[in-house]
């Protein structure tokens, strides 16, 4: 039996709305609607706004500390307009370069091999399982269930609330779905 995971980005906060590097702080969790279906089991990144997401989804989630948000250094606090004004450079290095940390954190290459090992080690039961993490921690998750270069990343889209199915059977992950919005259905 196949073992399937449903990433949801967590619900639109503050400070995702202003593109705001790092702390996802509260969510706006009032349009979450309850997932239907069966599920085996409930995880989410260790921030609040994933946990209170998953909450709201159907159930209290166990936290998983590797599918954390990326470590965004010296930029964590700042938005993305922020950023670009005060070092242009540094973030178009960013936006074309996975393996570049400007910021002195963690490389979009160095967030994918994480949660791509977090992935592959976690004893997840059979049957479908929840897991409700950061955007960039779900669009980390397809590049690896697609066994894709790390600058995939960048021709990935998912907002808060979109949602990456994905299956593993004979230790290979299948990219089952993406729906980019909340305003489509998945799984």
């Amino acid at each position: 039996m196949a073992q399937r995971l449903l990433l949801v980005a967590h619900a639109p906060t503050a400070q995702t709305l202003a593109l705001m590097f790092g702390n996802a702080g509260e969510p706006h969790t009032e349009d979450v609607r309850r997932l239907n279906g069966r599920v085996a089991s409930w995880f989410s990144g260790p921030e609040q706004a994933c946990q209170a997401t998953a909450l709201r989804l159907g159930s209290e989630a166990e936290p998983i500390a590797e599918l954390r948000e990326c470590d965004f250094g010296s930029w964590t606090g700042g938005t993305l307009a922020d950023v670009a004004f005060q070092d242009a450079p540094a973030l178009d290095s960013w936006l074309h370069d996975p393996y570049a940390a400007p910021h002195g954190g963690e490389s979009l290459a160095d967030l994918i091999n994480r949660v791509g090992q977090a992935l592959d080690d976690h004893p997840w039961p059979q049957g479908r399982s929840v897991i409700v993490v950061t955007p960039l921690v779900a669009r980390a998750a397809a590049v690896h269930a697609l066994g894709a270069q790390p600058d995939t990343i960048f021709r990935i889209d998912l907002a808060p609330l979109g949602r990456l199915l994905i299956s593993r059977s004979d230790q290979i992950w299948r990219l089952q779905g993406l729906t980019a919005t909340a305003n489509q259905r998945l799984g």
